[in-house]
């Protein structure tokens, strides 16, 4: 004998019916938190094989920027462990708990503070680069400092309330994120362009050395785009949908590009100076006595500051 077409739907063909708790959608919450830690991770292994390449390539660097590398390494392990925790949380020990998935778990409500540290770390190594090209470009790290002051301080209010608050009630100070991210994209714009100006300023006239700054503004575009459009992007999520995670699974993506954008200027040292003695002089020494020292190791180590005139 035949079964009707909705046999199998009924409680008798299928006994766990009912038995287990109907969950809400996931997609663009916790779904969203899983991919943004998946493409994290990725570049967390980037970010290993940065960080391995520099204390191969650069051993006698300053000790200012092996403090650098072994900061961002730090935070990033962190970051990467707290979304790692976060997802087991969420999505296998507590799955079945409808009341946690609302109510929110400390490895949430903490990330915030530790991918604004994160990502803190990796804008004062572009402050400190465009304060060494010179007075002219001081009073753009004077604005960017107060940005990234302002940065800090959101940060620091949107961990607070989230401590205080359940995931359910947070989206009413998602507005907290987004001015983070908003005066972070500010940073990136005014250390990205003061770079860029001096740059342009400095064109000889030769074509060699004005090819060679046409390859060092594009070098310097790249490095801080894709941080500003991720950067924007969390902005936009966090104040037209601030009752789902899309914002969250981009902030994530956001400090992985930070990370490995600082570890690429310091990697890409040496192969830039091999090409010319324009990137030479930007890239690495401020003094006459840093290139007597170039002279003798025979080898690019260090990183002091620019050494590009502009043109008055």
């Amino acid at each position: 004998m035949a079964l009707p077409p909705n046999a199998t739907d009924s409680p008798l063909s299928n006994p766990l019916a009912g038995a287990i708790p109907k969950i809400p959608a996931l997609d663009n919450s916790y779904g969203a938190m899983l991919l943004g830690t998946s493409f994290g991770l990725m570049l967390y292994g980037l970010t290993l094989h940065q960080t391995y390449r520099y204390f191969r390539l650069y051993p006698r660097d300053l000790a200012l920027f092996k403090g650098f590398v072994i900061g961002i390494l730090t935070m990033e392990t962190l970051h990467t462990v707290i979304w790692m925790i976060a997802c087991y949380h969420f999505l296998i020990t507590d799955y079945f708990n409808a009341t946690s998935l609302l109510t929110g778990h400390w490895t949430v409500k903490l990330n915030v503070a530790v991918t604004g540290a994160a990502n803190l770390l990796c804008q004062l190594f572009y402050a400190r680069r465009v304060f060494l090209l010179g007075p002219k470009s001081r009073w753009v790290v004077a604005i960017a400092a107060g940005t990234m002051t302002a940065c800090l301080g959101f940060d620091i209010g949107a961990t607070i309330e989230a401590f205080k608050l359940s995931l359910a009630q947070f989206p009413r100070f998602s507005w907290l994120v987004s001015a983070a991210y908003g005066c972070a994209v500010v940073t990136d714009v005014l250390l990205t362009g003061a770079l860029i100006r001096v740059l342009l300023r400095s064109r000889t006239g030769f074509k060699r050395t004005d090819s060679t700054l046409d390859m060092l503004i594009v070098y310097s575009i790249n490095t801080g785009l894709l941080t500003s459009i991720t950067g924007l992007l969390v902005f936009v999520f966090a104040l037209i949908l601030p009752g789902n995670y899309i914002y969250a699974g981009i902030s994530i993506v956001n400090a992985k590009l930070y990370a490995n954008s600082v570890l690429a200027v310091l990697n890409s040292r040496r192969s830039l100076s091999s090409s010319t003695r324009v990137v030479d002089d930007f890239e690495m020494y401020p003094t006459n006595s840093s290139r007597a020292q170039r002279s003798q190791a025979g080898t690019v180590d260090t990183w002091h500051g620019p050494q590009v005139c502009p043109r008055s």
